[in-house]
């Protein structure tokens, strides 16, 4: 039996409202998830101590399973996608063990952080499904923990470059020299992600109808630019420049706005290049030792590993177990379907830098097709919700975040295996999540307009 919880207003016209302890503890239930489910935007720059990051997506992962064991409910535009994601953890599964491979390897944390923080990674598209919170409410405060948080670290960052007073931020790297890397453990994770929340806040700047919170995301901006150009990763600064294009186009839908703006843009950039020193890391590209070179080669090897067993892969989680220049055997048909069952397991960071090849040699044509086609339906769903006339104003920034930072994604895929990279990948699972629970809030509710 519900008791009732009676509030009067001291205004005497107000209507009575009434509460049951239900109601109230559903309610407190939300505010608190509002608060908890953003957290993870707040430890993306601090993978030297990832118990942080993994302790918040394990706290959104609770929250989801205890509300969907109450409800049994998901939202019918996630339901689309999660039938795919589940078959690709299907699949990714049966390709590790078959391979040889021990449930013991499976489970241990070596095994999360290294070859399998796929799984890890992608989970919170099956957390943020549930809708048991307000996606639009969960969506404002995420972005303004991003903001918050890059702002801070960048200033940091920045302060330390110029002054070299502290080594907190800052890393030195024989070939590329002192360089941004936040608390992370490699520049390229700081500037990947640095590249998709400086697309976000590219977003948030240019669509921004208020003269005075436009001032306020100018100012995010260009220190969150700053920051990516000091981490000194040259794929980063492609991926930023792919994602602020398809910004641009999307934004203005004008050939002569879009002409001049990213000659605006080109003129910025090319500024800060040379302001910062980055044109060197370029430059570097064309030396015999630089990481280009040897990046060219791993990929070599993918494509070697891939060929020789094109349809299912060598097996997930097998790049990493057959060293460059050695030989190895494969068990099956070469050139067909082939697997490696080696006893050598190295669970480290070794990957084929660049997602692609790596996915190919892993799981052949039917595991990056998978992929393809996860992304797609994500890239789809957001598409439809960007271009639809009721679409809320806030909606349309988180829709574009979501599909310009695909975009940049698959951009950075091309020079790290950034599609299973723990850092971004958390980011854009719930940039991408948050954007399709948003629209199907938004659908569900007759797409209410902004008040802002």
């Amino acid at each position: 039996m519900d008791f009732k919880i009676r509030n009067y207003n001291i205004n005497s016209s107000s209507p009575e409202i009434s509460f049951t302890v239900k109601e109230q503890s559903e309610l407190l239930f939300k505010t608190i998830s509002h608060l908890l489910l953003p957290l993870p935007a707040l430890f993306l720059l601090t993978n030297n101590y990832p118990y942080l990051l993994i302790l918040s997506v394990i706290l959104i992962v609770s929250l989801s399973f205890l509300s969907f064991l109450l409800n049994w409910k998901i939202t019918k535009f996630h339901s689309i996608i999660l039938y795919v994601l589940l078959i690709i953890f299907c699949y990714f599964i049966v390709s590790f063990f078959i391979t040889g491979q021990s449930l013991d390897t499976f489970l241990s944390f070596s095994f999360l952080k290294y070859d399998g923080n796929f799984f890890f990674c992608y989970v919170l598209f099956f957390a943020l499904a549930v809708p048991f919170f307000d996606y639009k409410i969960v969506s404002r405060i995420y972005f303004k923990y991003l903001f918050g948080i890059f702002v801070v670290f960048g200033l940091f960052g920045i302060l330390e470059y110029l002054t070299n007073f502290t080594r907190i931020m800052i890393a030195t790297d024989p070939g590329a020299g002192r360089m941004f890397v936040a608390l992370n453990f490699a520049h390229n994770a700081t500037g990947s992600v640095y590249t998709v929340v400086s697309l976000f806040a590219t977003i948030f700047l240019l669509t921004e109808k208020k003269k005075k919170l436009k001032f306020l995301y100018l100012g995010i901006l260009l220190v969150l630019v700053t920051s990516l150009f000091l981490t000194k990763s040259r794929g980063s600064y492609i991926g930023y420049i792919a994602g602020t294009f398809f910004v641009i186009v999307l934004h203005y839908r004008n050939f002569k706005k879009i002409l001049t703006r990213c000659l605006i843009l080109a003129g910025a950039l090319i500024a800060l290049v040379f302001a910062t020193g980055t044109y060197k890391r370029f430059i570097e590209i064309f030396s015999t030792t630089d990481t280009a070179v040897i990046r060219s080669r791993l990929w070599a090897h993918a494509w070697q590993l891939f060929v020789s067993s094109p349809i299912f892969g060598i097996g997930f989680g097998r790049f990493n177990d057959i060293e460059l220049s050695s030989s190895y055997k494969l068990n099956g048909i070469r050139g067909f379907i082939s697997v490696f069952t080696g006893s050598n397991i190295r669970l480290d960071a070794a990957h084929a830098h660049n997602s692609y090849f790596q996915f190919l040699s892993e799981t052949g044509v039917v595991g990056i097709g998978l992929l393809f086609l996860f992304w797609g339906l994500c890239f789809g769903i957001l598409i439809r919700a960007f271009i639809s006339s009721k679409t809320s104003y806030f909606g349309k920034k988180v829709y574009l975040c979501g599909i310009t930072g695909i975009i940049a994604l698959f951009v950075l895929a091309f020079t790290e295996n950034y599609l299973s990279a723990t850092t971004i990948m958390v980011c854009m699972s719930m940039v991408v999540s948050l954007g399709i629970g948003l629209f199907w809030q938004e659908v569900r509710k007759g797409n209410p307009i902004d008040k802002e």
